[in-house]
């Protein structure tokens, strides 16, 4: 295929189409974005940049490339979704320890709550061990966002100055 260089891509591409479908059957992908239609595209492009004829057909080339970019791709993919499943997994096991009252030191939250009023100690245990946002604890409490954001300001203006001993 000489001549392979002379033509512009799209007619490479009418003639290898079958060979980007060929490889994505074969590997039983599911494309519905046509992400590896894509990548095959460009895997092809890249092929055609990069052929020598001395080095072999442009067949042989463009097949190789194509499977092996799938093959990375997949584990591109798995990899994700491995990563996604731990994050996942980790953070629903931090989920379900947290159902407790007090983080593990007491005797540190013990020693705060003294020093707050009730409701400052309200924000302290929804906003800063709940991680819950200004409008649930509002709603949890039944005032409003002010009134919540103003026990936070007081809370911290208390534990500026408030030095915890061991």
């Amino acid at each position: 295929m000489s001549n392979l260089l002379d033509q512009p891509f799209e007619e490479v591409l009418k003639q290898y189409d079958n060979m980007i479908h060929y490889h994505i059957h074969k590997l039983h992908i599911n494309d519905p974005e046509q992400e590896f239609y894509q990548e095959g595209c460009i895997t092809l492009w890249e092929a055609c940049q990069t052929y020598d004829p001395s080095r072999g057909t442009f067949r042989q080339l463009a097949n190789y490339k194509i499977h092996h970019r799938f093959i990375d791709l997949i584990r591109k993919h798995s990899k994700a979704a491995e990563n996604e499943k731990n994050y996942v997994d980790q953070h629903a096991t931090v989920e379900e320890n947290s159902t407790y009252d007090y983080p593990e030191d007491c005797y540190f939250w013990n020693a705060i709550q003294k020093e707050l009023t009730e409701k400052q100690w309200k924000w302290m245990k929804y906003y800063i061990i709940e991680d819950l946002s200004y409008a649930e604890i509002a709603k949890k409490e039944n005032t409003t966002v002010d009134a919540v954001k103003n026990w936070g300001r007081e809370a911290k203006k208390k534990l500026k100055w408030l030095v915890v001993i061991e």
